[in-house]
Order: structure tokens, then sequence, then C-alpha cells
């Protein structure tokens, strides 16, 4: 059938109508004309598969990438980096508005965005140790796909690729304390740091600006170190007062920024916390899970709250718990703008004034949003 693409949603999928039915089409853009078929009928809604593009938007680029279509890594390189960042910006929109039924105006800034290569710190690679095959998964099925060179990641992990045996090697090692994955393959995290590459928990130096942050390839710490100092910028400009409660907070990348204030900061994960310690010495660390931390702390008063939470959002009564510290200020960051959404309602009185994108993953179609709520 053919149909106009009339906006993107979460997951940089094509949203069209016909007749009176929502179809889901990936790797296309709004106002493209395309013939699909339907894969998946639902009642109101079909999932399609594109088949051509009739009439392509002027914001389509030609991929780069040789493996483009074939690696499940990035599902939206069809678009340059400004693009991506602002097509992402009006998806988060979007949802604010729709899902999480903000009627009501708040300012948006600029996306911030980086250049769309050579960007990644991070990677976890598949090993087939069989085949000596090093690569990603397809975006369907298992095969994997071998990749000799990853325009995304840094020069520095690019060489490992390239020169494989340093990868086999630990790869082996590995197989036999974490054996391998569903598919037969082992994976094997990997963090480029300062002065070289962690390995499992190998502990490296991130410097990010005028931030050295300790971490390891075991443990979260975001991709692209380009866009991360405009969110850190943002978070601590609109962090208000002395007493922050920076919640999941990782290894302490927000509660670094408040070396002079007292800082709660709550990770379940000891491995992160433990990095937490290092990188925000003058935090209070807390092992525990937020929902049941913010259950037995004194209600003190709090003048802001970050939180920072997985992509499934917030645990049911994690709000309610969170005003019962009367913060001044509420800092959501998100790396998912449908469970963001689901969550903001529940924090009323407080309401969204400020709202930023930024593209860590340009590539990809994953976006993060920062929000500040006040009452």
């Amino acid at each position: 059938m053919r149909v106009i693409i009339e906006k993107l949603i979460t997951g940089a999928i094509g949203l069209a109508h016909k007749d009176g039915k929502s179809l889901f089409i990936p790797s296309t853009l709004p106002q493209e004309e395309v013939e699909c078929h339907v894969v998946q009928d639902k009642k109101n809604y079909s999932l399609c598969a594109l088949d051509e593009i009739i009439t392509p938007s002027l914001d389509r680029i030609k991929p780069s990438c040789p493996y483009s279509g074939r690696c499940g890594g990035c599902d939206f390189d069809f678009v340059d980096a400004k693009t991506s960042a602002e097509l992402k910006n009006e998806i988060v929109q979007d949802n604010l508005k729709r899902i999480g039924k903000l009627d009501y105006e708040f300012e948006v800034f600029p996306p911030a965005f980086s250049k769309g290569e050579d960007y990644r710190i991070r990677v976890r690679f598949h090993l087939d140790l069989k085949t000596r095959t090093i690569g990603f998964l397809p975006f369907k099925g298992s095969k994997l796909v071998p990749i000799t060179k990853c325009l995304r990641l840094t020069e520095r992990l690019n060489s490992l690729l390239e020169e494989k045996t340093t990868l086999l090697n630990y790869a082996k090692k590995l197989s036999l304390t974490n054996g391998v994955n569903q598919y037969g393959y082992v994976e094997v995290p990997l963090l480029d740091g300062e002065d070289k590459v962690s390995f499992g928990q190998d502990e490296v130096i991130i410097k990010v600006e005028n931030y050295n942050y300790h971490a390891d390839s075991s443990v979260f710490f975001q991709s692209n170190i380009e866009v991360l100092p405009s969110m850190l910028a943002f978070v601590k400009e609109e962090t208000v007062g002395t007493k922050i409660m920076d919640l999941y907070s990782g290894v302490g990348t927000f509660s670094a920024l408040f070396p002079d204030k007292r800082v709660y900061s709550v990770e379940k994960f000891k491995p992160c916390l433990q990095y937490a310690k290092k990188n925000a010495p003058t935090s209070i660390a807390v092992t525990e899970d937020v929902l049941a931390w913010a259950k037995t702390v004194r209600k003190e008063e709090i003048d802001t709250i970050i939180v920072d939470p997985p992509r499934v959002g917030l645990a049911k009564g994690v709000p309610e718990l969170l005003k019962g510290f009367s913060p001044k200020r509420i800092i959501y960051v998100s790396c998912d703008s449908v469970t963001l959404s689901r969550d903001l309602p529940c924090f009323a009185p407080y309401t969204v004034k400020k709202c930023k994108v930024f593209d860590l993953y340009p590539g990809s179609s994953h976006e993060e949003s920062v929000v500040v709520l006040e009452k």
C-alpha cells in the first residue's frame, strides 16, 4: 500500500494512517511517500515493513557505513547529526504533550548533538570463538554480522577490532567464567579511557572537561563524551540550593558536580557506587534501592532532587515519596521519553518548566532528555 509518513514516534518509526488505522513503518522520514506492507495486524494499528520510498525526504542521506541495514547497532543512520537531533527533539516534545498530557507551555532548548562518527567510547562486541569472528547482532535474527571497522567507535577501539588477537584471547578467558550468551557468542564490553581501554574491571579515567571520572567497562558510563559536557552543564546550572539528592546515581556522574554541597548519592549496584565514592568523595554514598531508601530515610527538606532512572522509568510510588522531601526543583534525566512522559504527571503539583534533548547516540534512534520541574 502507498502512504505518506506524518511524523516519527519513539524508535524513529514513521507513523501513517490508512482506512482509520495507524501504521508504524521503520526506516522512514516525515513527509515521505512510501510503499509498505503489513507484517503484523492488530485491532487499532499495524506494524509494517518498508518496500520502497516513492518520494524521499530532502533530509535523507546515504548511510556512510557499509553495514547499514544489516548491523543492529544503527537504525537511524540515514539522516545527518543535526537532523537526527532535531527529529528526536520533535519525538520527545510530542511524547510529553501526547502521553504526558502536558497542555501548558514550557521552555524548550535547542537539542545538543555531536558529529556522527568516532564518538563512542563504550562498546559491547560479540565474538564467535569457533569462527574467530567479531561483530554485532543484526536487527533480526541471531547470525553475527562480522565487523572490521565501526564508524561510530573511537580510533583506539577500532584498532582492537582490526588487530583481533587481543579481543579473541580475552574472550577465551571470559568464556571460562561467564560462558556464552543465548546465541553462542561471548560478549566483551570495552570502555575507552584517557590512556587505555578497560577490559572487564580494569579501572580507567575518563576526562570530561574539568572532571576526571573513574570507571570500568563493567559499569555504565555515557558513550558520547562530546555531548556529555553540555548535559552536565545543564544539570549543574538548573540545580538550586545546597542539599541535593542524586538518585540512580551510577558512578556519581552528577554527584561529582557538587563537591561543596550536601549530596546523597543513591545507587543499588555496588560496583557503580564504589566509583561514585571516588568520583564524588564528599557525597554521602548509599547502596540501596531508591524506593526502599526513600521509604525509610528521614524526610528532611531537599533543595534539588536529580533522578536518572533506567529505561523503565521510576518504580510505582517513587514520585510520591520524592515529593515528601519538598524539593524546590526536580531534575529528571531520561533515556526513554515514553516512560518519562508517563512519570511526569505523578509529580503534580510539580510541572515541567524546561526541557532539553541530548543526542548522545547519533546514528541510532536512542534519545536522551532532561526536564526541570518546579511547583
